[in-house]
């Protein structure tokens, strides 16, 4: 591995659920498509795009494991496979807690999450990112009991983690139940010794917060990133906690790649160097309707804008 304060991993899940290990042709796949469908369909050639743009890490989603082993056998030849095709490390994965404000459900998450972060050792991974709870809409807000229980399942899953030699990393969104007006608390309520937290550029700035004044505060719990650009800052209650609110009714988009809207990465980095952040840096790419051209363009940014700043 290259030798570098902070190297950039890539979450895997603008590609949706990928089902299958290589195709080698266009017939083999559907004799006379003559479309693009082709190029999106495998992890042989997908794990290949990110590695030929510079990428050396990749992060995959908890509900892709089940098609992973089934096109693979086990996490462990998915993990050499990647590292046959340019990516050195599958660093993390993206799971939730939903339920988790009622201590009647935990066993369920444990359980489920004992499964993930098994496949995440498996794979030799780093970090488990974590939504604490589920949906504002039907469950917010969270009285004192309900935040407390949040916290108590994060650092039980942060003991599990642990005890695999990995991380958690709360991840928060801007439609989580866990929202603006106890996002910080919540934070404090959770362990230090077994939760850090992914900042998530875009979901903190919707949410309302300003992510340099969040970084420079809690940097000391700040592990892991998913940089993601915005033009929506500080959007109103009613449009974030509203039914469905991740996905605009409209077909707007919330997210853009970095530099693609109006964050301050350049002032980030900037603190980043400042707190001597090391480590994985994850990309994140929600919603886009090209995400050849979002990796060409968030890797171009890396290296012109964002390197030169702290590499």
């Amino acid at each position: 591995m290259e030798n570098r304060n902070i190297n950039y991993t890539y979450m895997t899940n603008l590609w949706g659920v990928i089902n299958y290990k290589q195709i080698n042709n266009f017939n083999e796949w559907y004799m006379g498509d003559f479309g693009s469908a082709y190029y999106y369909q495998d992890w042989d050639k997908i794990l290949r795009y990110f590695a030929g743009a510079g990428f050396k890490g990749i992060e995959i989603m908890v509900f892709s494991v089940p098609s992973i082993r089934n096109a693979f056998g086990s996490m462990k030849n998915f993990k050499e496979f990647a590292q046959e095709r340019g990516i050195e490390r599958i660093t993390g994965m993206f799971s939730h807690h939903v339920g988790s404000q009622d201590k009647r459900n935990h066993a369920d998450i444990f359980a489920y999450e004992q499964q993930a972060i098994d496949a995440l050792a498996e794979c030799d991974g780093v970090n488990l990112i974590v939504q604490p709870a589920g949906q504002y809409y039907g469950t917010g807000p969270l009285d004192e009991d309900g935040l407390k229980n949040v916290a108590e399942c994060m650092n039980t899953v942060g003991r599990m983690c642990a005890d695999k030699g990995l991380a958690v990393s709360i991840h928060n969104e801007f439609w989580c139940a866990v929202n603006k007006y106890d996002h910080e608390k919540f934070l404090e309520m959770t362990d230090p010794n077994y939760v850090y937290y992914c900042l998530d550029t875009a979901q903190v700035a919707i949410m309302g917060k300003d992510i340099l004044n969040f970084y420079d505060t809690y940097h000391d719990r700040v592990q892991y990133f998913h940089l993601k650009d915005t033009t929506y800052v500080n959007a109103p209650d009613e449009k974030r906690f509203g039914a469905g609110a991740e996905f605009d009714e409209k077909g707007g988009r919330w997210f853009w790649e970095p530099g693609g809207g109006v964050l301050d990465f350049k002032g980030l980095l900037e603190l980043m160097k400042k707190h001597n952040h090391k480590g994985w840096v994850g990309i994140e790419s929600d919603g886009t309707p090209d995400p050849l051209s979002t990796i060409l363009l968030t890797k171009n940014y890396i290296d012109t804008v964002l390197d030169p700043i702290y590499k």
